[in-house]
């Protein structure tokens, strides 16, 4: 699907005045960590759909995510005083409960009703699983709160990490349902010694391992009661086909291939604003404690105090010449940093315009067709996809071995729970 240049500014552009700003804020997303804050203690800036917020917990453990900007006259209410169960403006004392409302306005009279009157934006917030939650779209519209998978498990087979990503978020996501791209940009040019439940190790993906064996892979897309489940379907041994399946979870939650014996992942891909996003990565572990070390090493992600990468752009991901020759295709260790340069490099906002599209985008041009689908849907004034939590519970990518004379519908059927009524 080549994209004219008005659908991918359509597709892009995801501030609160902008079409897709507003479908986004209609679902559940990932705003920080629960170690990011702590009771009474300093507040923290987050910056999600081009919005500037500041998360603070309150004396009693709760939660708010409100604007950085004070109603009195716009100081930042992260250089405020968080006690006493409220965020206090250090300009006039302005003081804010976690819903927005001025709890105490000192430098207006005793007697003034004026404090009534005012209200800070805020958005409401869930935490679970050591993530804290908001929704920032109307009221009326809010959704149930999404059950993934994930979240039934112990916190003990979870690792959570965020990254700051200098590029839009749809650039992220394409990345992510990219069966092929694996084979090129993770593949390691030799034999890996991989720890259980890892997909690979920092320089990447066994050249056995059927994500990177058999380019191109053959390549199908269901439609689903929550987005997209994108299937390939490549050589796994002499007798049998290797089956794998990404779920695009609508409109900004992925499920990568996964096959029995390694860890899950999940990802949320949040923009932080047109230029950059947050990706989120919940690896899991189904049955015991996830080796987070492990983990955290193959993925290579090292970060600041504002979760922006040491391996970056401006001293090119610290790519070594020799390890392109010797070890893989990038030059990069970290699989992770390996995704970011390729996204990245592309500049903050592709022009989409000018690509070249080839039968390996098909997952890619998919997930478009029911973004946009989404997208002018909303602007008629129709109701979005809604998710039912009897199908997120379950969900996840299991890839699986099978007879090679086997089609990919009888080898890896779609649950019927998981299909549109």
């Amino acid at each position: 699907m080549l994209l004219k240049k008005e659908d991918n500014q359509l597709l892009t552009e995801t501030n609160e005045d902008k079409p897709l700003g507003e479908v986004f804020r209609q679902y559940w997303i990932p705003a920080l960590t629960s170690p990011e804050i702590e009771a009474d203690g300093k507040p923290k800036r987050v910056k999600l759909l081009g919005e500037d917020l500041v998360a603070f917990r309150d004396s009693n453990g709760d939660v708010g995510l409100v604007d950085e900007a004070c109603p009195h006259r716009g100081t930042s209410l992260y250089f405020g005083i968080n006690d006493g169960c409220g965020l206090r403006c250090m300009y006039h004392g302005w003081k804010f409960d976690t819903e927005g409302n001025c709890v105490e306005l000192p430098s207006e009279e005793e007697t003034s009703n004026f404090k009534n009157s005012i209200k800070l934006k805020s958005y409401p917030t869930y935490e679970i699983n050591n993530i804290i939650w908001t929704y920032m779209g109307p009221e009326e519209k809010q959704p149930p709160f999404p059950d993934f998978y994930w979240m039934h498990l112990p916190q003990e087979n979870l690792m959570i990490e965020r990254a700051w990503q200098e590029c839009n978020y749809l650039q992220v996501i394409e990345n992510d349902l990219d069966f092929v791209h694996a084979a090129f940009l993770h593949k390691a040019h030799g034999q890996q010694s991989v720890e259980e439940g890892a997909l690979s190790t920092d320089l990447g993906i066994d050249p056995d391992h059927p994500l990177v064996k058999n380019p191109p892979v053959k390549q199908h897309v269901e439609n689903t009661n929550y987005g997209k489940r994108c299937i390939a379907v490549g050589v796994g041994n002499e007798e049998e086909n290797a089956f794998m399946e990404i779920h695009y979870i609508f409109p900004f939650y992925t499920y990568p291939p996964r096959f029995e014996g390694e860890d899950g992942m999940w990802h949320a891909f949040i923009p932080r604003d047109d230029h950059s996003t947050w990706a989120w990565d919940v690896q899991f572990s189904h049955d015991k404690p996830i080796n987070k070390e492990v983990q955290h090493e193959r993925r290579g992600l090292e970060l600041d105090e504002d979760f922006k990468k040491l391996r970056n752009m401006d001293n090119e991901y610290e790519q070594e010449y020799q390890l392109k020759k010797d070890a893989n295709m990038t030059g990069i260790r970290g699989i992770a940093n390996q995704d970011h340069a390729a996204t990245e490099t592309m500049g903050t906002i592709v022009d989409r315009s000018n690509e070249h599209l080839g039968t390996s985008d098909k997952p890619v041009i998919q997930m478009r067709k029911i973004l946009m689908r989404q997208v002018k849907e909303h602007m008629n004034g129709n109701e979005l996809l809604k998710h039912d939590n009897q199908t997120l519970k379950d969900l996840y990518s299991g890839g699986l071995y099978d007879d090679k004379h086997k089609g990919w519908e009888e080898a890896l059927p779609l649950n019927p729970k998981y299909k549109i009524k």
